[in-house]
């Protein structure tokens, strides 16, 4: 079971794609392009065969991305990659089926 590290604490993934009427999947491949030693780091958008990390995002109905899940690129991340954007598809299929009425939707 994957443990979605950018959503609400104690919220599943469902009751966010939910919530947020995610309509649509985004990852984002990105590495650190700070100088060695640098105090902070520099995050840069890249190719996948470039990448440190990725970011999974939700694109709301509104086209807004949403971070969803963050997941290092070595072997066991790619699976996981794999996995969390498996569980999104599934997660924004049913909310679908059960889209939030407008006081949930302003309550968010």
């Amino acid at each position: 079971m994957i443990s979605f590290n950018c959503l609400p604490e104690h919220e599943t993934l469902g009751e966010f794609a939910r919530r947020e009427c995610v309509e649509s999947i985004d990852i984002r491949f990105c590495r650190n392009d700070a100088e060695a030693g640098a105090d902070e780091a520099f995050i840069a958008t890249c190719a996948p065969a470039e990448a440190e990390f990725a970011t999974i995002y939700g694109i709301t109905d509104l086209g807004e991305a949403r971070a969803i899940h963050d997941v290092d690129l070595d072997a066991a991340g790619a699976d996981e990659l794999a996995a969390a954007c498996r569980a999104l598809f599934v997660a924004i299929l049913a909310a679908r089926r059960d889209p939030p009425d407008a006081a949930q939707r302003h309550q968010a």
